[in-house]
């Protein structure tokens, strides 16, 4: 029975990040298009039964061509759960880079940033809960190259606080790790969607993460103010006192 999934353009993979899944097939839109199918078909059985319980077959059975087309463009169920892990996380990347960002401050970029991806996640939440619960099953060269995607947003955070340091918006702190806490901070939303729910909304729950971040990052001095103290005469800081 086909498993019905919404139509969408095919999927965003690179030939880079498939080249370790080997195909016999050689037109790039055919290879793209069936490994699409694949990505929404397994999604959503994943999501309903899990990795370990859904098989290649319960796979194949979904879909509009048999098994034997199907290792045409995967080798394994793992290659399937590699490009779902992908996919979702280049569709993740692609929307976080459209956040229009704040050129003037890093404050602001930090704040449409964070509330851009709190959306991304909540609207992606179950493929999130999936991707951490299931990425352990990946090899070792697969299982890197999504947490090499995945670290992309800790980078698209990374910048905004390192832009924020060196104007001065921002205290000194280590920016990777301040990343990483804005990133976890997000994907609360799907890991513990029931208990975040019950304390707040969802804009709720954006506006007070914003302020406990921006309370441990804010260096309490107003933009401009210590370059205007260093341009004040000195006459002017002896009347100042």
């Amino acid at each position: 029975m086909l498993v019905k999934t919404k139509p969408r353009k095919t999927n965003s993979l690179s030939a880079h990040q498939t080249a370790n899944i080997p195909t016999t097939i050689k037109n790039p839109e055919r290879v793209a298009h069936r490994r699409t199918e694949l990505i929404d078909v397994a999604t959503k059985l994943f999501l309903e039964r899990g990795f370990h319980n859904t098989s290649v077959r319960n796979i194949v059975r979904a879909c509009s061509f048999n098994i034997a087309s199907l290792y045409m463009y995967v080798s394994s169920k793992e290659d399937i759960l590699y490009l779902v892990a992908q996919d979702l996380m280049n569709n993740i990347a692609l929307e976080l880079g459209e956040t229009v960002l704040d050129a003037d401050s890093a404050r602001g970029s930090l704040e449409h940033g964070f509330a851009s991806y709190c959306r991304i996640v909540d609207r992606l939440r179950r493929p999130i809960r999936l991707l951490y619960r299931e990425v352990g099953s990946l090899p070792q060269e697969p299982r890197s190259n999504v947490l090499a995607t995945v670290a992309g947003v800790v980078t698209f955070f990374e910048k905004i606080v390192k832009q924020g340091i060196a104007c001065g918006e921002f205290r000194k702190v280590p920016p990777r790790i301040v990343a990483l806490d804005i990133m976890f901070l997000c994907h609360m939303i799907a890991l513990h969607t029931r208990e975040v729910r019950e304390q707040a909304n969802l804009d709720e729950y954006i506006k007070f993460q914003l302020e406990m971040i921006l309370a441990g990052l804010l260096s309490g001095t107003p933009r401009g103010a210590k370059a205007a103290k260093k341009k004040m005469p000195a006459k002017g800081l002896l009347k100042a006192r």
